[in-house]
């Protein structure tokens, strides 16, 4: 062969390379993103169509399908329904993402120019089915709620006594084939009459069932609940005997694991047979809200209150509002809570409360000096104190409101609370002396430093001096119980705390319902955490005999009560303090109130001589 002619037949392969090469590029440009020859869905043509094309058409053939009419008989009973109405859902576009789309990379150019397809397709719609509509469909038409089996159940009869009312044999629907049956159906798009089966069956519970469970549900329904406040020591005790229209019955089963040791309880029945069959307390969540409404949200119940924090013209710090956390009871948590406890005979549980945080402003200025966020919340509370008590209170806490501490300062209780007496607004109230619980100006201000050394002790401060009252005062321990309070006495016991968080603290002190007294710290966080751990009480000792003892203060024939008996016993609370850096550390409160006996002054003076005592001893060490 001549190169002439070698040079030709190259040029003509070419030439035919390049015709067949733009001929493929020209195939591909047209068939890229349809789909292949041969394939249907639901019996329709998809061959060579685009995406879209074929999403159209299988919607067209959905809609008009899901409106169809289908037969469905029960019984002697036939109804017709359409297939949207039973629940059918079929998906479109899910069954056009399942299909294989031509890669026109790979498709080899004898296929494309013979249209020879070796991957036809002849899919499915893929489709789902909603039982809980199609059960509602059905039941509306064939009542399939009035043939189901009656369960045996506890009601109270008109005297208020557990009764039990007989169970009946009923027809069961099996809905679930004839959901598969419809779901195969849909598929392929086919419309065909079904029969809905059933077949008898007796009731999940029995009387027997119940007959066997009676005494232990009269057992708990009996059973005395404390619902313990979790702000307050004001408690509520419940017993549903009191409630028997909250009360409400249901049952469920506790069901073996096939090929396994465990068990699991199930509210809706299997088909299994069950281990037991268990009948539950449930409580009506509108009536207990009602309850919670009632007696007990006005103590729990607030909005957030926001607090404005800034400096006035003269340079005094002003402080708008309270910046009081919000509260709110969680009442369907108390719900589960009060049935758990029942069913387990657990004898209190405390109220569970959400808390809220309040708007709290503060100045750019006081951001400046370190004053940026509230650190820790000091709060006691004390109802049924006297007039006098509340009055002292509020005069005392009103001294340190706006204090503002500095850097490494060590705070006394005592420095800034100043002198007690007439001339500074105190009124009379009842001191702990060495002679008895006697009437002194200022009684009542152990509850402002009670109050200060919470909100120290929160904020994770260094305590440098506490002292414990005598013996325990009950409104010291309305909240969080005995062991957290601080007496104070001017010229003796003091209160003093370390502001070791190198910002200054500013001090907020406020009265909430003449009963209720904060005492919030504002500064810098450096991330430390405070928990608290109590009390553990322990060691009581009970006090002896009353003390009579006579006093020419008294006329004769006169007594007079000074000291009521106080039981003694030690009091342990753990401060648990974690610094910026995760380390730990574990300290000790320890209390000791003393056993106290009964007091009783017996007058010996004449008629006409007896002397007005007066009180020069030196107050109790604490």
């Amino acid at each position: 062969m001549t190169k002439k002619t070698i040079f030709k037949v190259v040029l003509t392969g070419a030439v035919i390379g390049l015709i067949m090469a733009s001929g493929l590029a020209l195939i591909k440009i047209k068939l890229h993103g349809r789909f292949p020859a041969g394939t249907s869905v639901a019996g329709i043509e998809l061959s060579q169509k685009t995406l879209e094309e074929g999403t159209a058409l299988l919607e067209q053939a959905k809609e008009k399908y899901l409106d169809s009419k289908i037969e469905i008989s029960f019984n002697d009973q036939k109804e017709t329904f359409t297939p949207r109405e039973l629940g059918v859902k079929i998906h479109t576009k899910e069954t056009i993402n399942a299909l294989n789309l031509i890669n026109a990379k790979g498709i080899n150019i004898v296929k494309l120019i013979l249209s020879i397809d070796r991957n036809s397709q002849n899919l499915k719609l893929i489709t789902l089915i909603d039982e809980g509509q199609m059960e509602k469909a059905l039941n509306e038409k064939f009542k399939l709620k009035e043939l189901a089996p009656v369960s045996a159940s506890f009601y109270f009869d008109e005297k208020s006594k557990l009764a039990i009312s007989e169970g009946k044999n009923g027809i069961i629907a099996n809905i679930k084939k004839l959901s598969s049956g419809l779901k195969q159906n849909a598929g392929t798009l086919k419309l065909a009459s079904a029969r809905l089966l059933s077949t008898e069956s007796p009731p999940t519970v029995t009387k027997e069932i119940l007959e066997a469970k009676q005494e232990q549900i009269k057992e708990e329904l009996r059973h005395s609940l404390v619902l313990e406040d979790p702000i307050y020591s004001d408690d509520w005790t419940l017993k549903l005997t009191d409630h028997l229209d909250w009360v409400k019955f249901a049952s469920r089963q506790k069901i073996k694991i096939p090929y396994t040791n465990k068990e699991i309880i199930l509210e809706e029945f299997s088909t299994q047979t069950p281990v037991e069959t268990e009948i539950i307390i449930k409580i009506d969540q509108e009536k207990l809200n009602k309850y919670v409404d009632e007696e007990i949200s006005k103590w729990l119940d607030r909005p957030p209150e926001p607090v404005n924090i800034y400096k006035n013209p003269e340079g005094k710090i002003i402080i708008e509002g309270k910046g009081n956390n919000g509260r709110k009871i969680q009442r369907k948590l108390l719900k589960e809570e009060i049935e758990l406890a029942i069913a387990n005979k657990i004898p209190k549980i405390t109220i569970p409360v959400m808390e809220t945080e309040p708007e709290i402003k503060i100045s750019q200025e006081l951001q400046d000096l370190g004053i940026k966020e509230r650190i820790s919340v000091g709060y006691t509370s004390y109802y049924k104190s006297s007039a006098d008590r509340v009055h002292n209170i509020k005069t005392g806490s009103a001294k340190f409101n706006g204090l503002l501490l500095a850097p490494d300062e060590i705070f006394s209780f005592n420095k800034y609370l100043g002198k007690v007496d007439e001339s500074t607004g105190y009124r009379k109230g009842l001191v702990i002396k060495e002679e008895g619980t006697v009437p002194e100006y200022g009684g009542g201000l152990c509850q402002v430093s009670t109050t200060m050394f919470r909100a120290a002790l929160f904020a994770g401060l260094p305590l440098v001096e506490r002292n414990e009252h005598s013996y325990a005062v009950s409104f010291y321990a309305q909240v969080l119980g005995h062991g957290l309070d601080a007496t104070i006495y001017l010229g003796g016991a003091d209160f003093k705390f370390k502001n070791d968080t190198g910002k200054p603290i500013l001090i907020q002190t406020y009265v909430e319902s003449d009963y209720e007294l904060y005492i919030i710290f504002y500064g810098t966080s450096d991330e430390r955490s405070v928990t608290m751990e109590g009390p553990y009480l322990s060691d009581y000792k009970y006090p002896g005999p009353t003390i009579y003892e006579e006093t020419t203060t008294l006329k004769e024939g006169e007594t007079k009560q000074v000291e009521k008996p106080h039981t003694g016993f030690k009091a342990l609370w753990y401060r648990h303090l974690t610094d910026s850096k995760g380390n730990h550390t574990k300290e000790e409160i320890k209390t000791r109130y003393r056993t106290i006996p009964a007091k009783i002054l017996v007058g010996t003076a004449p008629k006409g001589d007896a002397v007005p005592a007066t009180s020069t001893s030196p107050p109790t060490p604490p």
